[in-house]
């Protein structure tokens, strides 16, 4: 019995596929679901883009105001260290001439 209803669908599928007026409009069909479909998602990546692009700022890490103040304190000792290594270079070389 379902062999019987199997053989029965796929003579008919086979008699509606082979026509060619059948045939055009399911590609037909396809492209324009294709192109609709690519149409969708370039709209949607440029919303999207403009959106994260708009409120991206909200997910940058900011730096606390606690750690601002401890990267500028271990700065500006290091700075002048690197200025007295400077002098002290410049003094020997300059006396060494």
């Amino acid at each position: 019995m379902i062999d019987k209803l199997n053989q029965i669908i796929t003579e008919k599928s086979e008699k509606i596929m082979t026509n060619e007026k059948v045939e055009g409009f399911v590609n037909n069909l396809g492209g324009v679901f294709c192109f609709v479909g690519a149409v969708v998602f370039g709209i949607m990546f440029i919303v999207g883009s403009a959106s994260l692009m708009r409120t991206g700022k909200q997910y940058v890490v900011k730096p606390s105001a606690e750690e601002k103040k401890e990267a500028e304190a271990t700065s500006e000792p290091a700075t002048s260290e690197e200025t007295a290594t400077t002098e002290e270079t410049a003094t020997t070389e300059h006396s060494a001439e």
